[in-house]
């Protein structure tokens, strides 16, 4: 096996020891300039509610998006821009979307999005990975001690739903060290250290399955379905607007970006490139497209991880038994969750849709195809 010195270091890859790929916002707001911004991100939920954001943001002034420094900035825009655009867009719900939004927030929102190699939408890192703090910084990161910064309307079952994502995120935390502390194992061939590591790894798994179940308790069908998961809705195809959204002042042709899901997310993609788990070719390319809706760094931690890791040809060729069986312990980890996870989306998505959503089957066979293809035969 060959052997790399150099170890991955997290923290270039905007990745937390202790919260994962759950960043949080580290900025409570915007510099003085872009205090229109904030002041309309403060009312949001209301105007949402209201069925109101059209008017005030077609009030704003166009704002130098080029005066934004730093990672920080460019996220906390981005996030606040995508609730504008959402908001928006599906200020009256699908049946009644806008098919432009003014420059005022076009120019802004599609030159961050392209400053952070993002797509111009609301994206999963702007509603779950940036969109939560502690309410109290020492204390340990439980559901009760999370506050989620922006809410969209649905009240209390909406705040738990964004609650119950972030605490999935966070309890795979543990899981990103390990992960590659078992590439490392594989790499010096330390059968004990990567079976350790395995097995830590599909502990978390258990635990985030458990985690994912909690949906059910924490949201009914009617308000996710019709409340809350319109605002997550993209353009172009299989969307409410098929031909794509005009951004005025970028372009004269519309934009097409697809819908805001938990696929995005980098757990369970960090997991199959460590292990080599090999996903089918039209599923690859669904995948593909999902990482572009990442944080940049992101991806290319998982990217570096699938070029790197050896951890399945050890583990063939070692024959071990203990080792054989922490690594099939983490395949069923992801299969599992990725069971619940189907279930949740039939329960969510495709029963109330009642099969008039265009493109869920395509979905459904992607995520069951995942799943299945999770065994890693």
């Amino acid at each position: 096996m060959e052997v790399h010195k150099s170890k991955l270091n997290l923290e270039e890859f905007r990745v937390s020891e202790k919260t994962g790929f759950a960043s949080g916002n580290t900025l409570d707001k915007l510099p003085e300039y872009f205090q229109r911004w904030n002041d309309l991100t403060s009312r949001l939920l209301g105007l949402m509610e209201s069925k109101a954001v059209r008017e005030h943001v077609d009030q704003l002034i166009l704002l130098d998006h080029k005066k934004l420094s730093g990672h920080a900035e460019l996220s906390l825009a981005h996030m606040q821009l995508s609730f504008f655009v959402a908001g928006y867009v599906w200020q009256n719900g699908p049946n009644d979307p806008a098919k432009k939004i003014p420059r005022c927030i076009a120019v802004p929102f599609y030159g961050v999005s392209e400053s952070l190699s993002l797509p111009p939408v609301i994206c999963y890192c702007d509603i779950i990975l940036r969109n939560w703090r502690p309410i109290d910084p020492e204390a340990p990161l439980t559901f009760e001690n999370l506050k989620t910064i922006y809410l969209f309307p649905g009240g209390h079952e909406t705040d738990k739903f964004i609650r119950v994502s972030v605490g999935i995120e966070l309890a795979f935390a543990p899981a990103i060290q390990r992960t590659l502390d078992a590439m490392y194992a594989a790499e010096a061939s330390d059968t004990v250290s990567l079976t350790n590591s395995l097995e830590d790894v599909a502990a978390v798994l258990r635990k985030m399955t458990e985690l994912l179940a909690g949906y059910h308790d924490c949201i009914t069908t009617d308000t996710f379905f019709n409340v809350l998961a319109p605002y997550f809705k993209g353009y172009g195809p299989n969307t409410p607007l098929p031909q794509g959204l005009m951004f005025e002042g970028v372009r004269d042709e519309p934009v097409t970006a697809m819908s805001s899901s938990a696929a995005p997310t980098s757990t369970l993609p960090l997991v199959d490139a460590a292990l080599g788990v090999e996903h089918a070719q039209g599923n690859r390319t669904m995948t593909q497209g999902f990482r572009k809706h990442m944080p940049l760094e992101h991806r290319q931690l998982i990217e570096a991880v699938e070029q790197r890791s050896q951890i399945r040809q050890y583990v063939i060729s070692c024959k071990d038994d203990a080792l054989t069986s922490a690594f099939e312990s983490c395949l069923r980890g992801l299969t599992d969750f990725r069971s619940c996870h189907v279930k949740i989306v039939t329960k969510y998505v495709v029963i109330p849709g009642k099969g008039n959503i265009p493109g869920i089957e395509d979905l459904m066979a992607f995520l069951k195809g995942m799943r299945d293809e999770s065994t890693g035969n």
